[in-house]
């Protein structure tokens, strides 16, 4: 049996580099957050407070790097709002990330999200 000593002279991965891939996830792997975190926030009608909100903007920050269009910015925006959000406000919002989703899959799974022209803002 190896020791993590062992392990280490072996040339295996160490913690530090699990640390340093998760520290810079890539693309697929923010959008795949993303998706769940949209998914569990609306499955729980959480988005109506605001620390819930609060976090799944911070979660949704990384995608703004995303060919988007510009929507991760409008979407954080929009999360951001002072409480009490208001009914159309949550409607809005929740609309306008449940439209992220199959775009945030398909960029995940390498493909141009389906419907959008990568050249023209959203």
């Amino acid at each position: 049996m190896r020791t993590p000593a062992g392990t280490a002279k072996a040339g295996q991965a160490m913690p530090g580099d699990v640390a340093a891939f998760i520290a810079h996830p890539s693309d697929a792997q923010v959008c795949e957050r993303a998706v769940l975190a949209i998914w569990k926030s609306l499955d729980a009608h959480d988005l109506v407070n605001g620390d819930v909100r609060e976090r799944l903007a911070d979660l949704l920050a990384p995608l703004t790097s995303l060919p988007l269009g510009g929507r991760p910015e409008r979407l954080i925006k929009a999360l951001r709002m002072p409480d009490p959000i208001g009914a159309s406000q949550l409607y809005w919002l929740t609309r306008r990330l449940l439209t992220l989703v199959p775009e945030l899959q398909a960029l995940e799974h390498g493909g141009i999200p389906p419907g959008s022209d990568p050249s023209l803002p959203h």
